[in-house]
């Protein structure tokens, strides 16, 4: 059987469009809502002000070809604390295509180019995630909290590569347990995220998960490029039954209650033979 010398480089070609195509859709979504969602938080700050985010999310979604296979119900009432695993920084595109919610970063990503205006967009909470200012972190979150407000908290502290769950940090869960949250009747819904395929193949029949996956040493900008030459991905997101955060909880048992709810989510999907979603796009 003879090679033919021409497929791989017609085959570089067509990825190289593919990605080009998806940051030209990124750009033209960007300048089409991110200037109204400008606008509109001049107005208010409530839950009107998430319209547009999760819109602009979803174009993200799906010009990035990131397909989502939602099991379980999300709360959408206000209030809600979201706890769970992190894998990539894809999982904001697609958390944020689904939820009213407002993301918890580390206060190192506002110095990225781009990211204080568009986390101001989001009105994303940037945070310290230092020990010593935990007191700080807990006084400036309760300051800018709404009770119609909905946060999303990635509890590792970083990313992993989806396999496992890391450990929670259950200083990041602080600030919802003190005085200062006394006023805010949180609930706590754990969530978990899994790697489903990569480029059109399940990981179970070859799909590479590094693909999605994005930790340990890797570089942001050889990732994303290599990604968005891919078809893209399929992530289940799974949202557990909510828990109510009673006054007086201990944060080390919560934290580790969360993180065993998360991880039996990661792992139960191996040997369960059909989800029960309620949405799959």
């Amino acid at each position: 059987m003879s090679l033919d010398p021409a497929r791989p480089a017609t085959v570089n070609a067509f990825a190289s469009l593919r990605a080009g195509l998806k940051i030209a859709a990124i750009l033209l979504a960007s300048a089409v809502l991110m200037p109204p969602q400008w606008l509109l938080m001049r107005l208010t700050r409530g839950r009107a002000s998430f319209v547009l985010p999760r819109l602009w999310f979803t174009c993200l979604r799906r010009a990035m070809g990131l397909r989502l296979k939602i099991v379980g119900t999300p709360r959408d009432k206000g209030g809600t604390l979201f706890v769970g695993n992190h894998i990539s920084h894809y999982d904001i595109v697609l958390l944020g295509s689904i939820l009213r919610a407002r993301f918890i970063a580390k206060d190192e990503m506002e110095s990225w180019p781009g990211v204080r205006f568009i986390g101001g967009l989001g009105q994303t909470v940037f945070i310290s995630r230092r020990r010593q200012d935990t007191a700080s972190v807990a006084a400036a979150i309760a300051a800018q909290m709404r009770p119609d407000h909905d946060l999303v908290l990635f509890a590792e502290g970083t990313t992993s590569s989806g396999e496992q769950v890391a450990p929670f940090k259950s200083s990041l869960l602080a600030p919802f347990l003190g005085p200062q949250a006394a006023a805010q009747a949180w609930q706590l819904q754990p969530f978990t995220l899994d790697i489903v395929s990569v480029d059109g193949r399940v990981l179970s029949a070859g799909g590479d998960r590094d693909g999605y996956a994005f930790y340990g040493g890797m570089e942001a900008g050889p990732h994303v490029s290599r990604f968005f030459r891919t078809s893209g991905a399929r992530v289940r997101v799974t949202f557990h039954e909510p828990i109510a955060i009673p006054p007086g909880t201990d944060r080390k048992a919560l934290a580790l209650r969360v993180h065993d709810i998360v991880a039996a989510g990661l792992a139960s999907h191996s040997a369960r033979p059909k989800d029960a979603e309620i949405a799959s796009a």
